[in-house]
Protein backbone atom coordinates (compact mmCIF):
# COMPACT_ATOMS: atom_id res chain seq x y z
CA UNK A 1 0.00 0.00 0.00
CA UNK A 2 1.29 3.41 -1.05
CA UNK A 3 -0.14 6.35 1.48
CA UNK A 4 0.70 9.66 -0.29
CA UNK A 5 0.86 12.82 1.49
CA UNK A 6 -1.53 15.65 1.51
CA UNK A 7 -0.15 18.14 -0.07
CA UNK A 8 -0.66 22.20 0.28
CA UNK A 9 -1.66 21.57 -3.87
CA UNK A 10 -4.29 18.51 -3.05
CA UNK A 11 -6.19 21.22 -0.31
CA UNK A 12 -6.07 23.52 -2.58
CA UNK A 13 -7.83 21.55 -5.90
CA UNK A 14 -10.26 19.90 -2.92
CA UNK A 15 -11.19 23.30 -1.59
CA UNK A 16 -12.01 24.06 -5.26
CA UNK A 17 -14.42 20.86 -5.27
CA UNK A 18 -16.10 22.35 -2.38
CA UNK A 19 -16.37 26.14 -3.44
CA UNK A 20 -17.68 24.91 -6.55
CA UNK A 21 -20.43 22.47 -5.15
CA UNK A 22 -19.13 19.47 -6.19
CA UNK A 23 -18.76 18.45 -2.33
CA UNK A 24 -19.87 19.81 0.81
CA UNK A 25 -17.93 21.82 2.95
CA UNK A 26 -18.85 19.31 5.81
CA UNK A 27 -17.31 16.00 3.91
CA UNK A 28 -14.11 18.37 2.97
CA UNK A 29 -12.16 15.01 3.28
CA UNK A 30 -14.22 13.23 0.22
CA UNK A 31 -12.83 16.01 -1.47
CA UNK A 32 -9.36 15.47 -0.36
CA UNK A 33 -9.68 11.94 -1.75
CA UNK A 34 -9.89 12.83 -5.03
CA UNK A 35 -7.83 15.96 -5.11
CA UNK A 36 -5.05 13.15 -3.94
CA UNK A 37 -5.72 11.03 -6.69
CA UNK A 38 -5.48 13.70 -9.28
CA UNK A 39 -2.23 15.58 -7.71
CA UNK A 40 -0.69 12.14 -7.49
CA UNK A 41 -1.55 11.66 -11.59
CA UNK A 42 -3.30 8.63 -10.42
CA UNK A 43 -5.56 6.70 -12.94
CA UNK A 44 -8.34 6.11 -11.04
CA UNK A 45 -10.15 5.94 -7.32
CA UNK A 46 -12.34 3.51 -6.21
CA UNK A 47 -14.77 4.00 -3.47
CA UNK A 48 -17.83 2.71 -2.13
CA UNK A 49 -18.94 6.49 -0.91
CA UNK A 50 -21.92 7.18 -3.08
CA UNK A 51 -23.29 9.85 -1.47
CA UNK A 52 -19.92 12.16 -2.51
CA UNK A 53 -17.76 10.40 -4.85
CA UNK A 54 -19.07 7.33 -6.59
CA UNK A 55 -21.64 9.72 -8.71
CA UNK A 56 -22.53 11.22 -11.71
CA UNK A 57 -22.53 14.99 -10.58
CA UNK A 58 -19.05 14.40 -8.82
CA UNK A 59 -17.87 12.21 -11.85
CA UNK A 60 -18.66 15.56 -14.20
CA UNK A 61 -17.54 18.18 -12.10
CA UNK A 62 -14.58 17.28 -10.63
CA UNK A 63 -12.80 16.29 -14.12
CA UNK A 64 -14.44 19.66 -15.42
CA UNK A 65 -12.41 21.30 -12.39
CA UNK A 66 -9.17 19.30 -12.78
CA UNK A 67 -8.77 19.92 -17.10
CA UNK A 68 -9.64 23.83 -16.46
CA UNK A 69 -6.28 23.92 -13.58
CA UNK A 70 -3.97 21.73 -15.61
CA UNK A 71 -4.42 18.11 -14.52
CA UNK A 72 -6.17 15.47 -16.62
CA UNK A 73 -9.11 13.38 -16.40
CA UNK A 74 -9.01 10.23 -13.55
CA UNK A 75 -11.75 7.43 -13.14
CA UNK A 76 -14.00 7.52 -10.25
CA UNK A 77 -15.58 3.79 -9.70
CA UNK A 78 -16.72 1.88 -7.21
CA UNK A 79 -15.29 -1.46 -6.73
CA UNK A 80 -17.95 -3.83 -8.58
CA UNK A 81 -16.72 -1.52 -11.84
CA UNK A 82 -13.32 -2.84 -11.55
CA UNK A 83 -13.21 -6.25 -10.28
CA UNK A 84 -13.70 -9.41 -12.43
CA UNK A 85 -15.56 -12.05 -11.13
CA UNK A 86 -14.09 -15.29 -12.58
CA UNK A 87 -15.42 -18.28 -12.36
Amino acid sequence: ITVFPISAESVRLARLYVTEGVIPLKYLTDAVHIAVTTVEDLDFLVSYNFKHIVKRKTVTMTEGINIREGYRRIGIFSPTEVIENVE
